[in-house]
């Protein structure tokens, strides 16, 4: 295995065992004559998850986002690097941007040759924090979880990485896993509430993520610099229902 890529460009992919990291780890390894290897970056290379990407190819070493030390040996040799946080993981926007950092740190450090960076959109550039249409929550932020990973951008712009910024969307995942799905309502049927009138949403499957992450690392140079924006469908809350009652 090491033999084989050793002829390869390491794409060092961050968060492997979560759902964007993991849909890229498995798009690379599935796709064998794409030039890349993958080398999935994970806290606890003993997981069920961790061993399950070990068995697809891809070679998994142990780093974690708090630790800088542990991050730069992770990326060490690797030509790209996939940068995901997880929010939900602690609800903490410091620490988000704090691992960012982090990763912009490593990914300088490793002279990595492009960097995606899966980032969402600060919501404050289109409702300040002194439009009280929407709450102002933990003192500065309008949408926590988007606006911290929006403002990491420039975390990667001022280190100078050839940085793509991916901005991705609502995971159909959600319904699951996020208890959105459609819920009984008194008279047995079955209710999906999304108050948003006839707006529509982008939302994507997350294992897409990854192969669109991975697209991206195929075209290389022309992508750096750039922001990218995927989904996989724009719905209204009508069409999903009707999509969900099919």
């Amino acid at each position: 295995k090491d033999i084989a890529m050793a002829d390869k460009k390491i794409i060092a992919v961050v968060g492997a065992t979560g759902a964007q990291g993991g849909g890229l780890v498995r798009a690379i390894c599935s796709d064998k004559n794409n030039g890349f290897a993958a080398r999935a970056l994970t806290r606890n290379v003993n997981s069920e998850k961790a061993k399950e990407l070990a068995k697809l190819g891809a070679q998994v070493v142990a780093a974690d986002l708090d630790d800088v030390g542990s991050l730069k040996r992770a990326f060490a040799g690797a030509y790209g690097a996939f940068c995901v946080t997880n929010f939900w993981e602690h609800f903490s926007p410091e620490k988000e941007l704090a691992q960012a950092k982090n990763l912009a740190q490593a990914a300088k450090h490793a002279n990595v040759q492009h960097v995606i960076w899966s980032t969402l959109e600060d919501t404050r550039r289109w409702i300040p924090l002194s439009d009280n249409r929407m709450p102002t929550l933990m003192g500065k932020y309008k949408v926590p979880h988007f606006d911290a990973k929006g403002e990491a951008d420039k975390v990667f712009a001022e280190q100078g990485l050839p940085t793509t910024f991916l901005l991705t969307s609502f995971y159909w995942d959600n319904f699951i896993f996020f208890g959105m799905g459609p819920k009984k309502g008194p008279d047995g049927k079955l209710v999906l509430t999304m108050p948003m009138g006839d707006k529509k949403l982008p939302g994507i499957a997350a294992e897409d993520i990854g192969k669109c992450a991975l697209g991206i690392f195929k075209k290389g140079r022309e992508c750096i610099g750039k922001t990218v924006g995927i989904a996989g469908e724009h719905l209204t809350g009508a069409q999903m229902a009707a999509a969900l009652t099919k």
